[in-house]
């Protein structure tokens, strides 16, 4: 059955603040999520005013143009106690407040960059690090006193400490700025001047409060302070991951083969994270996200997460109605099938360059080089892919781009390109090193494979390691055309990898979706709910849809057949009180050979779907554009994001 999202509820909160590292700079998947989300045209038309806050990077870097402070982004500079500069005359309610907390701020407003679209939103930067000592203490006292979180375990970890100072100095600057107009986003207004005085209707009196939302971790002792406030505040945890269960996952033997079999067994028995995996109370981060129930509603960016949430404490299961799957949306743009002919060209010109033939098939993984994302799984998909592909009589490019290291200079891309990788930075630095060396060992793998077989030796697929971040010719060196870019990558490429152990939502590995790429995701990725969703309504499921290939690694049915377990191993408490499930002892060993068996499976899968002639190609771009379309930011702004934060204004 089609299903239909609900409607744009009517009571969504006018003003929303977002708290978060990523207010000034987009340095990973909550920029991401930011700019897809502040641009969506669901969430324009609801949220009247925006505003963003966070810590002020290098405070006492001297500058001589201090709208630099807001980033590269930056439209109008409207306070500065850093440069003591005032415009509008915004000193008279947050000096008092800088003074108090020994906390300076910067305040103007930025623009996200969306095609069609312009939306500004006030940035709030405090720099925390000379604060006031006296107020710091009294409101740590007040976190435990009201909420039990005692930062005496946690003062030495900054990622804590610094939170936690901006915490108390940014209620107080919100509800000044709240009762004052704050400049913000105002749909249509031209210029700052609009935007400001849209955002001073909204905080006239009476306005319904404002709903300020923890980003992750980072945000939760500010939310946590505002919701002391109820006539000004409400307030919501947007779940990106959970901290417990990531850290848990990476590092059990195991990984996902272990955690998510033992966490659904142990939840059907009442059980908790702390009864299955030990004592959590160490780690600064589960100490904050465990807490989001006091809150007032929770957005988790997948099933998964939700459960990982619901599995920290009795406390978190209490407040089950309350915590809510609100999908990530991915970018989907409009294209007409010409253009990926167009970027298949460009691409292929690369290409040609650099391998010495044009292949018949694209491999793409574009991922961040961390353990959570599995790389080794794309080896074992490769080796078991490379004969089917021979057989066919197929060669196929694997491109990996990762980076590990700082950006290089061109100069450096330059030297790069005109010789093979080597160890040291500039080029293979920090993890990038470990990931070329398992490319090379598959490589010399599926050669001796090949050799066995009494075959041709040329291998038909060529692993290239791209360890930068971007695609053009500042990236890439001279081989690379002059107008090529990231997006060109992503519309190209026949089929995309995303086999992680840990992934809260997992936004990359659809992103060639809209292009009708075959997308190879972790059944445990949150995206996959959102899928099943998107291609319900298309009146298809998982089976007969040839663009999602779910990649499952953690199901019973699946460790049953892989001879992990029986139908006699039933998770249990013993006598002692001690939980007993087979995958809890599941070591590299099991999950090695678990991952074999799997992969084995998804590389014949992928094999015959790929599209073998060019009516096959376009039917799969035709797929992926209607796919694409019911995954996009402006679809789970309209059913999720904005009626989870309608649900907590009460």
């Amino acid at each position: 059955m089609a299903s239909t999202a609900p409607l744009v509820p009517q009571n969504p909160p006018s003003t929303v603040v977002h708290v978060t590292h990523e207010a000034i700079d987009h340095l990973g998947g909550i920029g991401t999520v930011l700019a897809g989300l502040i641009t969506a045209p669901a969430y324009v038309r609801s949220v009247k005013r925006t505003i963003l806050v966070g810590p002020l990077p290098w405070p006492d870097r001297h500058t001589s143009n201090p709208i630099s402070r807001l980033g590269e982004f930056a439209r109008e500079l409207h306070y500065s106690g850093v440069d003591n500069v005032d415009p509008i005359g915004l000193g008279a309610i947050l000096r008092p407040i800088e003074w108090a907390f020994g906390t300076r701020m910067v305040v103007g407003t930025r623009v996200f960059e969306s095609p069609g679209h312009e939306p500004a939103t006030a940035q709030v930067l405090l720099d925390v690090s000379h604060p006031n000592r006296e107020r710091l203490a009294a409101f740590k006292w007040l976190l435990y006193e009201k909420f039990g979180l005692d930062s005496q375990r946690y003062e030495s970890n900054w990622d804590y400490e610094e939170y936690v100072r901006l915490a108390d100095p940014t209620y107080h600057a919100l509800a000044a700025l709240l009762n004052q107009g704050a400049p913000g986003r105002a749909p249509g207004a031209a210029g700052a001047a609009g935007a400001a005085s849209a955002a001073s209707a909204a905080g006239a009196a009476g306005a319904a409060p404002a709903m300020v939302i923890a980003h992750e971790f980072m945000g939760i002792p500010t939310a946590l302070r505002c919701s002391l406030d109820r006539a000004r505040f409400r307030t919501a945890f947007h779940a990106h991951e959970c901290s417990t269960a990531r850290r848990i996952v990476e590092n059990v033997p195991g990984h996902d083969v272990s955690f998510y079999p033992a966490m659904r067994n142990a939840m059907k028995l009442g059980l908790h994270v702390e009864d299955v995996f030990g004592h959590q109370a160490d780690f600064a981060r589960h100490a904050l996200v465990s807490r989001s129930h006091m809150l007032d509603t929770v957005l988790a960016v997948g099933p998964e997460t939700r459960d990982e949430l619901l599995f920290l404490s009795p406390a978190m299961q209490a407040a089950r109605p309350r915590v809510r799957v609100a999908y990530n949306g991915l970018p989907a743009p409009k294209m007409k099938y010409e253009d990926r002919l167009h970027a298949r060209a460009l691409v292929n010109q690369w290409l040609g360059r650099v391998m010495g033939f044009v292949p018949d098939v694209l491999i793409t993984h574009v991922t961040r080089p961390v353990p959570s994302k599995g790389l080794w799984r794309d080896r074992k998909v490769m080796l078991h892919l490379e004969p089917l592909l021979r057989a066919r009589k197929l060669r196929a490019a694997y491109v990996l781009l990762t980076c590990g290291a700082p950006i290089r200079t061109r100069e450096q891309v330059e030297h790069m390109a005109r010789t093979h990788h080597q160890e040291g930075y500039p080029d293979l630095a920090g993890p990038e090193s470990g990931v070329y060396r398992s490319m090379l060992s598959a490589s010399t793998h599926a050669h001796e494979q090949a050799a066995r077989r009494g075959t041709d030796a040329d291998l038909a697929i060529t692993p290239i390691l791209v360890n930068q971040f971007g695609f053009s010719r500042e990236r890439l060196g001279e081989a690379a055309p002059q107008d090529m870019t990231l997006n060109h990558l992503r519309a190209a490429a026949d089929a995309e990898l995303g086999l992680s152990i840990y992934e809260p939502f997992g936004i990359a590995p659809l992103e060639p979706l809209h292009a009708g790429a075959v997308c190879v995701v972790s059944s445990v990725s949150g995206c996959m709910g959102l899928v099943r969703r998107a291609i319900a309504d298309l009146n298809m499921d998982l089976r007969t849809c040839p663009l999602v290939l779910e990649a499952d690694f953690v199901a019973d049915s699946v460790l049953t057949e892989a001879g992990l377990m029986s139908a006699g191993d039933r998770p249990s408490v013993d006598q002692n009180g001690q939980f007993r499930c087979r995958a809890i002892q599941f070591g590299a060993h099991e999950r090695d050979m678990l991952e074999e068996r799997v992969c084995a499976r998804l590389a014949t899968e992928l094999a015959a779907r790929l599209p073998s002639d060019e009516s096959g190609r376009r039917a799969a771009f035709d797929l992926g554009q209607r796919l694409a379309d019911r995954m996009s930011w402006d679809a789970v702004a309209t059913s999720d994001f904005i009626p989870g934060l309608a649900s907590a204004m009460v």
